[in-house]
């Protein structure tokens, strides 16, 4: 009796404590649902499927975010849409303070998400802010950037420049041998 009453504390321990769950690791398949758009529609990584994806996390309290976003806004502006989307999602924001921020970034080209109550962020172990994750063209996870720093940020463009380069190979020598084959 008491082994049976141990194991239903750890079930509901383990229930109720999610943030204990392991991080996705590179190559593993990204967790799809990144909330709700500033559309009210549901982000999901399914309808990017063939482009990098860049995914943020991140809140109005963090000023290395605030700094972030606008860099990443500008590599999204510099390569086209059909190879690259970047998703920024905040985190646990009030909805006043929400809504400030998106006014703010009006302008902003990236797709913004909204994690009220940051269950997306613990399917991602999120723990930091800024919180980046670059997920391949199949859905799986390239890479994984916790913080922000101008020496860091070279590293994540080149960790970018080299997932949207093996992609175009992939894709032009799929290309080369749909010719060759008619």
């Amino acid at each position: 009796m008491r082994r049976i009453r141990l194991a239903i504390l750890l079930l509901c321990l383990s229930v109720a404590f999610p943030a204990f769950a392991q991080s996705p690791a590179i190559g593993d398949p990204a967790p799809t649902v990144l909330g709700k758009g500033r559309d009210g529609k549901i982000v999901d990584l399914a309808g990017h499927r063939g482009k990098v994806v860049i995914v943020t996390f991140w809140a109005s309290w963090c000023g290395y975010c605030l700094k972030e976003l606008p860099v990443l806004d500008a590599l999204q502006k510099k390569v086209d849409p059909r190879w690259l989307q970047v998703i920024a999602v905040n985190v646990e924001d009030p909805p006043a303070t929400y809504r400030q921020m998106m006014r703010q970034m009006r302008d902003f080209s990236l797709l913004q998400a909204r994690d009220s109550n940051g269950d997306i962020a613990r399917t991602y172990s999120v723990k930091a802010y800024p919180n980046l994750w670059v997920i391949d063209t199949h859905g799986r996870i390239a890479s994984h950037h916790v913080g922000y720093g101008e020496d860091s940020l070279q590293a994540i463009v080149d960790e970018i420049k080299r997932v949207l380069t093996e992609e175009m190979h992939r894709q032009e020598a799929a290309a080369t041998a749909a010719k060759s084959a008619s």
